[in-house]
């Protein structure tokens, strides 16, 4: 079940495209609490933490427990693998960055 809803919360995040601090500020969940539900450290959150996220997102507690459609599922994959992708070509030094953009332009011609 904890993986469900650690699915179904990013998938609410994402489309609502709102952070962790933004959703524990809007609903007085404690952020660390919405990290280890994403985290999937917390197996069983708190009904009212629960109630709050969902009334947030405009859905039923329950719903929060259901698994994602594959298709979502599949869709979520890659905006992660999009993201941790970014996230290492932006970390990389500037000129390893321009070779790596230089030779993704060329093979794209």
């Amino acid at each position: 079940m904890k993986l469900q809803m650690s699915r179904q919360l990013a998938k609410l995040m994402r489309e609502k495209q709102i952070s962790q601090s933004a959703l524990a500020r809007a609903t007085g969940v404690p952020q660390p609490t919405i990290n280890r539900i994403l985290s999937e450290v917390t197996r069983e959150p708190r009904r009212d933490s629960v109630l709050r996220i969902a009334n947030y997102f405009g859905v039923t507690p329950e719903s929060m427990y259901e698994a994602p459609s594959q298709r979502e599922q599949d869709q979520a994959d890659s905006s992660d693998f999009i993201d941790e992708l970014f996230h290492r070509i932006a970390n990389l030094k500037k000129v390893d960055r321009d070779e790596l953009l230089r030779r993704i332009a060329d093979n794209l011609k």
